[in-house]
């Protein structure tokens, strides 16, 4: 072969060798990209609130790498739905007109909080920042003070879900306009509240509370088949919540407008894997509402623990219902109660 031919091999040789490193080049590129944009994390999957939500009063922290300590004093914390706490001045964000709860109603409700002297308040049916700004004063009456807090509003619903805290919210993960499951047009009717609050002692604890459709309702059926869907919505999104934080000690508190028994709770407790917090009163009864002036009694206010609580809390766990004078004036609700570790 000439020297020319043989040049012109090697030339050949060279170019598909470029071409075999060009390739693989791309290959490694791709693979790059993928890595850095292909993995969404787990906390993608929370949607942020709505506009309302302008000013949030925490600030998004990153996961501690230090284990969170186990033992300590115990922590109180009481949910209560204050039945339409709603004061003069606020604005409203539906169509309805809502009407201020008289000022006897809102002492009584100040005044069954301060009973349990709790240190974190979960609340439901609150009417927003004028409402909970309100409830704070009055607290600071019975000297609970409450310099952490936030209320989760969402537009076309007046009655909100809030938190106050004498502890530091460390993180906030509300979510204003929850998809709702199996209907892409339609959203959780209060979304879901869900912040994280932190102790001096290091420890964390994550809070979640919920609002479920009433039952009061033209069609009954259309409104559990609404509430199963938003308990559903709610265990996909606890689901993913312990996916991302197993060891996060969690609280799940709620109005759920059905009972132990009923479908609804059923749903949760099959897919959560939490476990209900069985509160009473001084009487040993567990009601937490009544309908038609104390014709029909209900257990719709209910808190839920996941394991690791479960675990810290143990034998030493308490728990109870507020029965005192003051809930008959407050609200059509009772305050429920547990100490957390």
């Amino acid at each position: 072969m000439s020297k020319r031919g043989k040049a012109g091999q090697r030339l050949a040789a060279l170019w598909a060798r470029a071409d075999v490193l060009l390739i693989l080049l791309t290959l490694v590129l791709a693979v790059l990209l993928m890595v850095r944009f292909g993995n969404v994390p787990a906390e993608a999957e929370f949607e942020q609130p709505t506009p309302l939500n302008t000013a949030p009063a925490v600030v998004v922290q990153e996961e501690p790498q230090q284990p969170i300590p186990e033992q300590g004093r115990p922590v109180r914390f009481l949910m209560y739905n204050v039945q339409n706490y709603f004061v003069p001045g606020e604005a409203s964000r539906s169509r309805f007109v809502s009407r201020a709860k008289s000022e006897k109603a809102r002492k009584a409700v100040a005044a069954a909080i301060a009973e349990a002297r709790p240190e974190i308040v979960g609340l439901i049916e609150i009417g927003g920042k004028l409402a909970l700004q309100d409830l704070q004063e009055r607290l600071g009456e019975h000297g609970l003070d409450y310099r952490h807090s936030y209320v989760l509003e969402r537009r076309g619903e007046d009655r909100a879900l809030a938190l106050l805290s004498m502890h530091p919210i460390e993180r906030n993960d509300s979510v204003a306009d929850k998809g709702l499951f199996g209907d892409h047009k339609r959203k959780m009717l209060r979304g879901i509240l869900d912040v994280t609050v932190g102790l001096d002692d290091g420890r964390r604890f994550r809070i979640v509370g919920v609002h479920l459709k009433s039952r009061v309702a033209v069609n009954a059926d259309a409104a559990d088949s609404l509430r199963r869907r938003e308990v559903r919505t709610v265990a996909d999104y606890l689901h993913i919540l312990q996916t991302a934080q197993p060891d996060i000690p969690l609280l799940v508190f709620g109005d759920w407008n059905d009972g132990p028994a009923d479908g609804a709770m059923g749903i949760l407790g099959k897919l959560s894997g939490l476990t209900r917090v069985k509160a009473e009163d001084s009487r040993g009864q567990c009601w937490t509402i009544y309908y038609d002036n104390g014709k029909g009694y209900f257990v719709f206010d209910q808190i839920f623990v996941n394991s690791v609580m479960q675990k810290r809390l143990g034998k030493r766990s308490k728990s109870g219902i507020v029965d005192s004078k003051h809930t008959n004036t407050a609200s059509d609700h009772r305050p429920v109660w547990c100490d957390l570790r």
